[in-house]
């Protein structure tokens, strides 16, 4: 009777399990099984600093990472300066602008400590004879293995000067091996600007089209309809990164003038095509120029995305540069695809950055691997995912830092955005970039 019970109860278990449903598992150790597919590590981390008022308050500012860097990384800058004290005026380009400025590879004329990075800025002047602390998004984008394929390899980092009214530079870097495989970071959404530039009307020194040619040359182009715009010594921070073989990288310039109120249709965009992609593969940084320079026809007030700026299509076949008034912009847009990426494309319509707010929040695709988030002065977000947020603002004069703005995750399923002056509402395009599914 023993055994007749014993087969009866076995039998009964694996009945249950059969109908049990499989739970699939994710894990990020080191050699972890993920339901079907054994995967090891993800080859990609990404952490974002934001760096909030009265932390970056003189020239030179020492960011202490949360772990060492590898050598293999590149960073996007976003932010602005300001002293909330005062009421009037605009910001000056000496202390809205910042770059990287040393590493601890050797990579610049100052060599930090293994986990920090240095930022560097002309002034810390303000309108009125204040005293602009900076304040921003500082991501870092690490490749910490698989280089030459779910990763990528850092070519070089080169620090670019123009000078006063000069409008064109280039520059040699370490060797890549397939300029289709690769992607420049420079200046604004890349390692950062400096300027001499001490006038709210010479933002336009720090704005650059980045682009390579050859086998190891880097190019800048910046313009105004008004030379005067462009005064100073201006340095800029470009990554020139290579991505593996996993990755396909396009790189195509917009050139044109279309704009319109609340860059809510098609017609206030413009497009270039580009081969194909998924658009929930795919993401896209730019790098330009305009002829204008205010808040909302300058740099600073250009919006970007995949597709016709617009419309949301499973495949897209252009991207579109755009903004709340027409005006003459001249951008590189580089296209980054992974069939295992993930990108959550938020349009965010007018006003959705209030007249009267430095701060807000807006909700994207929950993450697909750990993540964690600290906040304080320097609030932290780390883990396999970043925002990118481009903003069309409504102003017309120079009043800057107030179409500046940055991003960081904050939640699970939120963004927040941040700029350090209000006034002047905007229309954004924000992009989370989740690299959660990517695995060597």
């Amino acid at each position: 009777m023993k055994t007749v019970i014993t087969v009866a109860v076995v039998g009964a278990l694996l009945m249950l399990l059969s109908v049990i449903p499989t739970v699939r598992a994710s894990f990020t150790d080191a050699t972890s099984n993920d339901g079907n597919t054994f995967r090891t590590r993800q080859p990609i981390r990404v952490t974002t600093y934001q760096v909030s008022e009265n932390v970056f308050t003189g020239t030179t500012y020492n960011l202490r990472l949360q772990q060492n860097l590898s050598s293999d990384y590149f960073v996007i800058l976003r932010g602005g300066a300001w002293d909330s004290n005062v009421s009037s005026g605009g910001g000056y380009p000496s202390s809205d602008y910042a770059r990287v400025a040393g590493d601890p590879f050797g990579n610049f004329s100052a060599t930090t400590n293994a986990n920090v990075l240095q930022l560097h800025r002309q002034t810390t002047d303000g309108p009125q004879g204040s005293q602009a602390s900076w304040q921003g998004q500082v991501t870092v984008v690490e490749s910490l293995d698989s280089t030459g394929t779910a990763g990528f390899h850092l070519v070089g980092i080169e620090s670019v000067t123009m000078t006063g009214t000069t409008t064109s530079a280039s520059a040699t870097i370490g060797a890549w091996t397939d300029i289709n495989q690769v992607g420049l970071y420079g200046g604004i959404y890349g390692g950062g600007v400096e300027t001499t530039a001490d006038n709210s009307k010479e933002h336009p020194s720090a704005w650059s089209r980045v682009w390579p040619t050859g086998s190891n040359t880097i190019n800048l182009l910046r313009r105004s309809k008004d030379s005067s715009n462009l005064a100073g010594d201006t340095t800029f921070t470009v990554y020139a990164v290579e991505w593996g073989s996993e990755w396909t990288i396009q790189r195509v310039v917009v050139d044109g003038s279309n704009g319109g109120n609340g860059a809510d249709s098609p017609s206030e965009y413009t497009t270039e095509g580009i081969s194909a992609v998924e658009r929930d593969n795919t993401f896209v940084l730019a790098y330009g120029n305009t002829w204008e320079r205010g808040l909302g026809n300058g740099w600073e007030g250009q919006i970007f995305t995949l597709g016709n700026g617009v419309h949301q299509n499973a495949t897209e076949n252009r991207v579109a540069v755009g903004a709340h008034y027409s005006g003459s912009r001249n951008a590189d847009v580089y296209v980054h695809t992974h069939p295992r990426l993930h990108v959550d494309y938020r349009f965010m319509p007018d006003l959705s950055i209030p007249r009267n707010d430095t701060t807000g929040t807006t909700t994207v695709d929950a993450l697909l691997g750990p993540e964690a988030r600290s906040n304080g002065a320097i609030g932290v977000t780390a883990g396999l995912r970043f925002a990118v947020l481009s903003n069309a603002s409504h102003g017309n004069g120079t009043w800057y830092p107030r179409p500046m703005v940055s991003a960081r995750h904050t939640g699970d399923t939120e963004v927040t955005w941040y700029r350090s002056r209000s006034g002047q509402p905007g229309t954004y395009w924000l992009q989370s970039i989740d690299f959660g599914e990517i695995w060597r």
